[in-house]
């Protein structure tokens, strides 16, 4: 194989291990795109507050500690702040809802969904949240009766209520209500891998190292079979 060869199979496998974001829903519903930044401290953190003040009334993130939140700097939490958030919850407690699985039956007919890996359960990840968040409308055909309809969801009609207000927002609340829902996908992409940051880091470091081995083995093989006739 010739180097140039050799470069091109390098280069195409690293476009490859760089993330690429999904287009579309499992209804086919082209996304919004999220402004999500998961290595800001800032947004993670203001994502914290409107999850623990607004989704925590209905979604837990059962995989997320009180204690847990501490561990990370990217969160940027103090002991005191967390003690606050949590009130009288075990420290080792997940963030779970006050809803009780009943109740959240009777009022919605099942169990919301826990959002501890809800980013990557979801095909389109953080665009997906946003996207849910913000597609809140009113039924433009009057026929979805128990539910809400949603540009986003697929089949339209969603159980949960619209959460920021979106659908009866006024337009100068727009770039407020959309900054939450940025916000919220941010932290609750943060959440299900809290490690990917400090992965992508190491993994530029990893493509570059493996298409100069690639380089170098072509080259040591090039001297090694040099006086070889074929």
């Amino acid at each position: 194989m010739k180097l140039k060869q050799l470069l091109t199979v390098a280069c195409m496998s690293l476009a490859l291990a760089l993330p690429f974001g999904v287009q579309a829903n499992e209804g086919g519903v082209a996304l919004k795109h999220a402004e999500v930044d998961a290595s800001s401290h800032e947004q993670i953190n203001r994502g914290l507050t409107v999850f623990t003040e607004v989704c925590m009334g209905c979604h837990s993130a059962k995989y997320v500690t009180y204690k847990g939140l501490l561990d990370y700097p990217e969160i940027g939490l103090t002991r005191e702040a967390v003690d606050e958030l949590r009130g009288d919850r075990p420290i080792t407690s997940g963030l779970i809802t006050d809803l009780s699985p009943e109740d959240a039956t009777v009022s919605y007919g099942k169990v919301p969904p826990d959002l501890s890996l809800i980013v990557n359960a979801r095909r389109g990840g953080a665009n997906y949240v946003y996207s849910i968040l913000t597609g809140f409308e009113k039924d433009p055909e009057g026929k979805i009766l128990d539910g809400n309809f949603n540009e986003y969801f697929p089949g339209h009609r969603i159980a949960m209520p619209d959460p920021l207000g979106w659908l009866d927002h006024d337009e100068a609340d727009t770039a407020e209500l959309e900054a939450q829902a940025n916000d919220v996908a941010a932290f609750l992409t943060f959440i299900g891998d809290p490690h990917q940051n400090e992965r992508h880091a190491i993994g530029k470091y990893v493509m570059i190292f493996l298409i100069l081995l690639t380089i170098v083995l072509y080259l040591l093989k090039k001297e090694v079979w040099k006086d070889v006739k074929h």
